[in-house]
């Protein structure tokens, strides 16, 4: 995408994004033309040459302006509603927006976000009987279907996990060390803040533990 196109493109958007914030109408007509009910599973959001498939590779565009309208345009078609937003744009491609809006916990995100549209209570998206076959199986990351893969720890006994934990966690931590990457976990706030060591995670998660109780010694 050139200056041109980001410039022809943003005006349409902005339009768009006016018309199903403000009129159920309009909303519910794009809806079905842009997210009508998924059939296709096997192929990755961004993949392919429907409206949803163009819209999906925006919402990774490095041009900001685009993209946030594209954002708010497909958050409000699926009624501002984290877990419908992730099912037809994939995890990975919705991530930025969900963390901007302090979303990554589920739910709508910060109220004072909001678009103000007045959402039916019916919820208008039932499932094909495509997407219900493999539902299951559809990586909530990428968005589609993935075959099974096989555990390569399968074979491993308890004492290499915890080899290969412990290697993996050093490396992470180097890398982190090494101003590489920033480790995060998700705040109260819904938005990802950075952690001191990659250890406060492990501790995060251990703490997340159901305790055992007496009946269950």
């Amino acid at each position: 995408m050139n200056m041109k196109s980001q410039n022809d493109l943003c005006p349409t958007l902005f339009l768009l994004t006016k018309c199903v914030r403000h009129h159920r109408s309009i909303r519910k007509f794009l809806r079905q033309r842009v997210l009508p009910p998924l059939t296709e599973v096997h192929t990755r959001p961004e993949e392919g040459s429907t409206l949803r498939n163009k819209l999906c590779r925006l919402l990774t565009t490095p041009f900001t302006q685009v993209r946030g309208l594209v954002e708010e345009f497909l958050f409000i078609l699926c009624k501002e509603n984290v877990m419908r937003m992730v099912k037809y744009t994939g995890y990975g491609n919705a991530a930025g927006f969900l963390a901007k809006r302090g979303a990554m916990l589920g739910g709508s995100g910060n109220l004072d976000s909001g678009s103000g549209a007045q959402y039916s209570s019916d919820s208008e998206d039932s499932d094909t009987e495509e997407y219900k076959k493999y539902k299951s199986q559809i990586n909530i990351m990428t968005g589609c279907y993935e075959k099974p893969h096989p555990n390569p720890m399968a074979s491993m006994s308890e004492e290499q996990k915890e080899y290969e934990a412990l290697e993996l966690v050093k490396k992470l931590d180097q890398l982190a060390r090494d101003g590489v990457v920033q480790p995060c976990r998700i705040g109260e706030d819904g938005r990802p803040e950075p952690v001191g060591q990659v250890l406060e995670l492990i501790e995060d998660i251990s703490q997340q533990q159901p305790k055992p109780t007496q009946d269950d010694d």
